[in-house]
């Protein structure tokens, strides 16, 4: 039985209200995770943000475009309306995490833990999440084109109206993993294509694999 998605962890209003870029600046020259804090409005390109720290945090309406976040950590945190395009979260832990409506086109994730995550109406096109472990994580309404979730770990990631052609799910299992909702349409597998065994199709997605598995159905 799959375990129940944990959300974020956010009591009440929050006790500090960020919309200024020096107000984060601040804290990650004095190595202080930011906490119970409203972050909005604040708009970045470039930006050095590696190994910060956020507890209880909500990010609205802000974008943070080829910025690095590497080894960061994101505990209880909501991202509303934010766009992260080409940052880098390479090697982050999340847990308890939310992005809604967000764009984060080409940003890389690789090497990351993702615990409890849920994606609705973002646009992840061509994301990088190569060998990162993804556990309680659930795309709904998500665009992962040309994305790659090669070499990853899953345990109960939830596909559920996903567009996920020309996704790359080399070297990853998907046993048990639900696709009938979803675009799987030109997805790219290793040569013996097992990385689709024990996955669950529809009629039309599995004439679509079947030339993975050199089958050819005729109507």
């Amino acid at each position: 039985m799959a375990q129940k998605l944990l959300a974020p962890i956010l009591n009440g209003e929050m006790e500090w209200v960020y919309e200024e870029a020096d107000q984060l600046f601040l804290q990650k020259e004095e190595e202080e995770a930011v906490r119970h804090t409203l972050i909005k409005n604040i708009h970045m390109t470039g930006e050095e943000l590696s190994h910060m720290r956020f507890y209880s945090v909500i990010f609205e309406n802000c974008s943070f475009q080829d910025c690095s976040f590497l080894r960061g950590e994101f505990n209880d945190v909501v991202f509303r309306s934010c766009d992260v395009s080409n940052s880098v979260f390479t090697d982050s832990y999340f847990n308890r995490t939310e992005l809604s409506h967000c764009k984060g086109m080409g940003a890389i994730f690789g090497g990351s833990t993702i615990l409890h995550m849920k994606v609705t109406n973002c646009n992840l096109d061509y994301a990088n999440f190569d060998s990162s472990k993804l556990e309680h994580v659930h795309f709904l309404e998500s665009q992962l084109r040309g994305s790659f979730l090669t070499q990853c770990h899953f345990k109960d990631v939830i596909w559920n109206g996903a567009d996920l052609e020309r996704a790359s799910f080399f070297k990853t299992l998907l046993r048990g993993t639900d696709f009938t909702t979803s675009n799987i349409k030109g997805l790219i597998l290793s040569d013996d294509a097992k990385e689709i065994s024990g996955a669950v199709v529809d009629l039309y997605q599995a004439a679509e694999l079947s030339r993975y598995l050199g089958v050819t159905i005729k109507s």
